[in-house]
Protein backbone atom coordinates (compact mmCIF):
# COMPACT_ATOMS: atom_id res chain seq x y z
CA UNK A 1 0.00 0.00 0.00
CA UNK A 2 1.21 3.58 -0.97
CA UNK A 3 2.88 6.26 1.18
CA UNK A 4 -0.35 8.21 0.06
CA UNK A 5 -2.34 5.99 2.40
CA UNK A 6 0.21 5.84 5.51
CA UNK A 7 0.57 9.48 5.49
CA UNK A 8 -3.45 9.54 6.40
CA UNK A 9 -2.58 7.23 9.45
CA UNK A 10 -2.57 9.49 12.73
CA UNK A 11 -0.27 9.50 14.87
CA UNK A 12 -0.31 8.26 18.86
CA UNK A 13 2.45 9.53 21.44
CA UNK A 14 3.14 6.14 22.55
CA UNK A 15 5.24 5.65 25.90
CA UNK A 16 8.95 4.58 25.14
CA UNK A 17 9.24 1.82 26.79
CA UNK A 18 12.89 1.11 25.68
CA UNK A 19 14.67 1.65 28.66
CA UNK A 20 13.03 0.87 32.06
CA UNK A 21 14.82 4.04 33.63
CA UNK A 22 12.99 6.36 31.53
CA UNK A 23 10.84 8.66 32.72
CA UNK A 24 7.22 7.64 33.02
CA UNK A 25 6.70 10.84 30.78
CA UNK A 26 9.34 9.93 27.95
CA UNK A 27 6.33 9.18 24.92
CA UNK A 28 7.49 8.62 20.71
CA UNK A 29 5.08 9.60 18.29
CA UNK A 30 4.19 6.75 15.84
CA UNK A 31 1.84 5.70 12.99
CA UNK A 32 -1.53 4.49 14.63
CA UNK A 33 -1.24 1.83 11.87
CA UNK A 34 -5.01 -0.18 14.15
CA UNK A 35 -6.93 2.65 12.44
CA UNK A 36 -7.93 1.46 9.15
CA UNK A 37 -9.78 3.45 6.40
CA UNK A 38 -13.04 1.80 5.13
CA UNK A 39 -15.90 2.78 2.61
CA UNK A 40 -18.79 4.57 3.78
CA UNK A 41 -21.95 1.86 3.48
CA UNK A 42 -23.35 3.92 0.92
CA UNK A 43 -20.91 3.49 -1.73
CA UNK A 44 -20.62 0.37 -0.87
CA UNK A 45 -24.23 -0.49 -0.80
CA UNK A 46 -24.30 1.63 -4.28
CA UNK A 47 -23.69 -1.38 -7.01
CA UNK A 48 -23.35 1.35 -10.03
CA UNK A 49 -20.54 2.60 -7.94
CA UNK A 50 -18.29 -0.30 -9.33
CA UNK A 51 -16.92 -1.77 -12.38
CA UNK A 52 -15.69 -5.45 -12.76
CA UNK A 53 -11.58 -5.34 -13.42
CA UNK A 54 -9.77 -8.13 -14.70
CA UNK A 55 -5.81 -8.20 -13.00
CA UNK A 56 -3.38 -8.62 -16.09
CA UNK A 57 -0.17 -10.68 -16.33
CA UNK A 58 1.93 -9.27 -13.22
CA UNK A 59 -0.22 -6.07 -12.71
CA UNK A 60 0.57 -4.78 -8.82
CA UNK A 61 -2.01 -2.81 -7.43
CA UNK A 62 -0.08 0.69 -7.68
CA UNK A 63 0.14 -0.79 -11.77
CA UNK A 64 -3.77 -0.88 -11.40
CA UNK A 65 -4.09 2.34 -10.00
CA UNK A 66 -2.13 3.73 -12.60
CA UNK A 67 -4.10 2.21 -15.57
CA UNK A 68 -7.70 3.34 -14.19
CA UNK A 69 -6.67 6.32 -12.54
CA UNK A 70 -3.84 7.76 -14.04
CA UNK A 71 -2.23 7.73 -10.65
CA UNK A 72 -0.18 4.83 -8.95
CA UNK A 73 -0.45 6.23 -5.04
CA UNK A 74 -4.47 5.45 -5.47
CA UNK A 75 -3.46 1.81 -4.95
CA UNK A 76 -4.65 1.57 -1.78
CA UNK A 77 -8.17 2.43 -2.98
CA UNK A 78 -7.68 -0.56 -4.99
CA UNK A 79 -7.50 -2.98 -2.10
CA UNK A 80 -9.89 -1.56 -0.22
CA UNK A 81 -12.42 -1.84 -2.61
CA UNK A 82 -11.72 -5.52 -2.55
CA UNK A 83 -11.28 -5.83 1.85
CA UNK A 84 -7.35 -6.97 0.79
CA UNK A 85 -5.82 -6.83 3.63
CA UNK A 86 -2.72 -9.19 2.81
CA UNK A 87 -1.59 -8.72 -0.84
CA UNK A 88 0.73 -10.98 -0.50
CA UNK A 89 -1.71 -13.88 0.33
CA UNK A 90 -5.20 -11.99 -1.65
CA UNK A 91 -3.60 -10.66 -4.71
CA UNK A 92 -2.83 -13.12 -7.77
CA UNK A 93 0.63 -14.44 -7.45
CA UNK A 94 2.82 -12.82 -10.59
CA UNK A 95 4.42 -16.22 -12.97
CA UNK A 96 7.16 -16.15 -11.32
CA UNK A 97 5.84 -16.08 -7.69
CA UNK A 98 3.49 -18.50 -8.89
CA UNK A 99 5.85 -21.29 -10.18
CA UNK A 100 8.32 -20.67 -7.26
CA UNK A 101 5.22 -21.54 -4.91
CA UNK A 102 3.97 -24.48 -6.52
CA UNK A 103 7.33 -25.68 -6.84
CA UNK A 104 7.77 -25.35 -3.34
CA UNK A 105 4.47 -26.97 -2.09
CA UNK A 106 4.75 -29.90 -4.01
CA UNK A 107 6.79 -31.73 -6.21
CA UNK A 108 6.38 -32.81 -10.22
CA UNK A 109 4.62 -35.71 -9.44
CA UNK A 110 1.93 -34.28 -7.06
CA UNK A 111 1.17 -31.81 -9.50
CA UNK A 112 -0.06 -34.18 -12.22
CA UNK A 113 -2.66 -35.83 -9.50
CA UNK A 114 -6.30 -35.25 -9.50
CA UNK A 115 -6.99 -32.83 -6.64
CA UNK A 116 -10.89 -33.04 -7.79
CA UNK A 117 -13.50 -33.57 -10.20
CA UNK A 118 -16.28 -30.96 -11.16
CA UNK A 119 -19.55 -31.67 -13.00
CA UNK A 120 -20.13 -30.71 -16.38
CA UNK A 121 -23.50 -28.87 -17.83
CA UNK A 122 -26.10 -32.05 -18.50
CA UNK A 123 -29.45 -30.90 -20.01
CA UNK A 124 -32.38 -32.93 -21.32
CA UNK A 125 -33.88 -33.11 -24.54
CA UNK A 126 -36.00 -30.07 -24.35
CA UNK A 127 -33.30 -28.11 -22.92
CA UNK A 128 -34.04 -28.41 -19.36
CA UNK A 129 -30.93 -27.93 -16.87
CA UNK A 130 -30.64 -31.48 -15.37
CA UNK A 131 -27.14 -31.41 -13.84
CA UNK A 132 -25.07 -27.57 -13.39
CA UNK A 133 -21.84 -27.49 -14.28
CA UNK A 134 -18.82 -26.34 -11.63
CA UNK A 135 -20.09 -28.84 -8.33
CA UNK A 136 -17.50 -30.76 -6.61
CA UNK A 137 -18.32 -34.39 -6.87
CA UNK A 138 -16.51 -38.12 -6.51
CA UNK A 139 -15.24 -39.83 -9.20
CA UNK A 140 -18.03 -42.25 -9.40
CA UNK A 141 -20.34 -39.48 -9.55
CA UNK A 142 -23.15 -39.52 -12.41
CA UNK A 143 -26.81 -38.13 -12.85
CA UNK A 144 -30.10 -39.94 -14.02
CA UNK A 145 -33.46 -38.60 -15.15
CA UNK A 146 -36.44 -40.15 -16.97
CA UNK A 147 -36.28 -38.14 -20.81
CA UNK A 148 -39.63 -38.70 -22.58
CA UNK A 149 -40.08 -41.37 -20.99
CA UNK A 150 -36.56 -42.77 -21.34
CA UNK A 151 -34.14 -43.42 -18.10
CA UNK A 152 -30.94 -42.00 -18.94
CA UNK A 153 -27.94 -41.81 -17.05
CA UNK A 154 -25.01 -40.06 -17.48
CA UNK A 155 -21.83 -39.22 -16.00
CA UNK A 156 -20.37 -36.08 -17.56
CA UNK A 157 -17.68 -35.04 -15.42
CA UNK A 158 -13.93 -32.94 -15.47
CA UNK A 159 -10.80 -33.44 -13.31
CA UNK A 160 -8.21 -31.05 -12.13
CA UNK A 161 -4.95 -31.90 -11.44
CA UNK A 162 -3.56 -30.65 -8.54
CA UNK A 163 -1.67 -27.80 -10.79
CA UNK A 164 -4.93 -26.96 -12.44
CA UNK A 165 -6.42 -26.18 -9.07
CA UNK A 166 -3.97 -23.74 -8.13
CA UNK A 167 -3.98 -21.90 -11.66
CA UNK A 168 -7.60 -21.73 -10.49
CA UNK A 169 -7.68 -20.43 -7.47
CA UNK A 170 -4.77 -17.70 -8.39
CA UNK A 171 -6.77 -17.08 -11.92
CA UNK A 172 -9.86 -16.38 -9.50
CA UNK A 173 -8.08 -13.59 -7.77
CA UNK A 174 -7.90 -11.35 -10.97
CA UNK A 175 -11.71 -10.57 -10.79
CA UNK A 176 -11.65 -7.91 -8.85
CA UNK A 177 -13.90 -4.51 -7.90
CA UNK A 178 -12.94 -1.06 -9.40
CA UNK A 179 -14.41 2.19 -7.79
CA UNK A 180 -15.64 4.52 -10.72
CA UNK A 181 -13.44 7.73 -11.25
CA UNK A 182 -16.05 10.11 -10.45
CA UNK A 183 -16.21 8.31 -6.85
CA UNK A 184 -12.77 8.93 -5.86
CA UNK A 185 -12.75 12.43 -4.97
CA UNK A 186 -15.61 11.19 -2.04
CA UNK A 187 -13.50 8.23 -1.39
CA UNK A 188 -10.73 10.43 -0.65
CA UNK A 189 -12.70 12.73 1.32
CA UNK A 190 -14.29 10.42 3.33
CA UNK A 191 -10.92 8.83 4.01
CA UNK A 192 -9.59 11.92 5.39
CA UNK A 193 -12.23 12.21 7.61
CA UNK A 194 -12.47 8.79 8.74
CA UNK A 195 -9.01 9.19 9.83
CA UNK A 196 -9.74 12.23 12.40
CA UNK A 197 -10.01 11.49 15.84
CA UNK A 198 -12.66 12.53 17.77
CA UNK A 199 -12.37 14.19 21.29
CA UNK A 200 -12.09 11.68 24.24
CA UNK A 201 -9.80 12.04 27.18
CA UNK A 202 -6.73 11.14 24.55
CA UNK A 203 -7.21 13.72 22.72
CA UNK A 204 -4.65 16.22 21.38
CA UNK A 205 -5.72 16.99 17.65
CA UNK A 206 -7.82 15.84 14.58
CA UNK A 207 -4.31 13.72 13.76
CA UNK A 208 -2.84 12.90 17.15
CA UNK A 209 -3.55 11.16 20.37
CA UNK A 210 -2.14 10.47 23.50
CA UNK A 211 -1.98 6.59 24.72
CA UNK A 212 -1.69 5.81 28.49
CA UNK A 213 1.36 5.03 30.29
CA UNK A 214 1.59 2.26 32.30
CA UNK A 215 3.94 3.60 34.23
CA UNK A 216 1.65 5.71 35.88
CA UNK A 217 -1.53 4.07 35.77
CA UNK A 218 0.48 1.19 37.35
CA UNK A 219 3.68 2.56 39.01
CA UNK A 220 6.04 -0.09 40.78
Amino acid sequence: MSNTYFRQLPDLEYPSLANDRQSSYDYIKVKNFFKRGVFREDILNYYVSFEKYSVQGDERPDGVANRIYGDETLDWVILLANNIINVREEWPMSENDFYTYINEKYTAEELSYIHHYETLKVVDSKNRLIQPEGLWVDSDHSVSWLDSGVQKTESRLKSFTYLQHEMELNDNKRNIDIVKKEYISLIIENMSDIMDYKKSKQYISRKLKKTENPRIINPK
